[in-house]
């Protein structure tokens, strides 16, 4: 299941036969102008399966050669940080279209850099890590847990302080987080989401934290139920 779209195109055009927009080689009559050709019509690269299930992100830039006519001709991989990138991003960028570039208002060929970002959704590596499905599309009853008699009780807690942002180790900052979640019949936590943050830069790992936690079945009428319950935690060295 992948409810999350996990890849994300970014692009930036260098051209390679040009180091600038404007040349002057003696006098007005000589002067240059080139318009670098602008895309019209993008396509995605598609994530490697593989590389998607493991959440495994990386990059591909890769050249093409744009004709007067706005159609890329050819299309060959610079660099990627793994095989597959660069083939599923020469792929894609093959099927580009372009506002041709020109020099003097007149259509040129010209060749480009095209970079591609392949990048995974958050909810997608937070399933990978744990290991199950923590973002899921619920079609069930949730029942809140203001309507419970007792509070959800958590079965395990994990210690807060071993998902403490690396970036920021040795601060001596910390965080109060409010999030809401959904407990499963079975216990386990689905959908986190923050609702309030004391300090920027914990959201991340205070999603990955209460997704670790495991609660006892809540049953209504002798029956598991899911429940949307809110939970503080305080996230520190």
């Amino acid at each position: 299941m992948k409810p999350w779209n996990a890849i994300s195109a970014t692009l930036a055009i260098w051209a390679l036969v040009q180091p600038s927009l404007s040349q002057d080689h003696g006098g007005a009559e000589s002067k240059e102008v080139i318009q670098p050709p602008v895309p019209v019509y993008k396509v995605s690269p598609k994530h490697p399966q593989r590389f998607y299930d493991d959440a495994i992100e990386g990059e591909a830039i890769i050249i093409v050669t744009i004709d007067m006519f706005g159609n890329v001709k050819e299309s060959e991989v610079k660099s990627a940080t793994q095989k597959e990138f660069g083939r599923a991003a020469s792929l894609a960028a093959s099927e580009w279209v372009f506002e041709p570039a020109t020099k003097n208002g007149i259509p040129m060929e010209i060749r480009v850099n095209l970079p591609f970002l392949f990048e995974i959704a958050f909810e997608h590596k937070i399933n990978v890590q744990i290991g199950r499905e923590v973002f899921v599309k619920l079609d069930h009853l949730v029942v809140p847990s203001s309507d419970l008699q007792q509070k959800p009780r958590p079965k395990y807690v994990p210690p807060f302080t071993e998902f403490y942002p690396e970036e920021l180790r040795g601060s001596g900052r910390s965080a109060s987080v409010n999030l809401e979640f959904v407990i499963s019949p079975t216990g386990e936590v689905l959908n986190p989401q923050v609702l309030s943050i004391s300090t920027d830069g914990f959201d991340k790992a205070a999603v990955l934290a209460v997704s670790h936690m495991i609660y006892h079945p809540v049953l209504v009428e002798g029956s598991p139920v899911y429940v949307s319950t809110v939970r503080p935690i305080q996230l520190s060295e």
